[in-house]
């Protein structure tokens, strides 16, 4: 993935996760598929559930 498509990535899971009820953002955090990866400066922490993402942490990269 390119640095745009990253971006996009964390925008785009930032919104499904605000969106989101308290079922789906606990079905997310425990059964959903993880990808971490560092944008920017941050580690972003995305979670699959259901082919939807979903922005789990975002933390300063050392």
């Amino acid at each position: 993935m390119g640095d745009y498509d990253l971006g996009m990535l964390g925008l785009v899971a930032d919104q499904h996760w605000q969106n989101a009820g308290w079922l789906r953002r606990i079905a997310a955090i425990l059964f959903g598929r993880h990808l971490s990866y560092v944008h920017l400066g941050f580690r972003f922490r995305v979670s699959f559930w259901r082919e939807t993402p979903y922005l789990l942490t975002i933390r300063e990269a050392r």
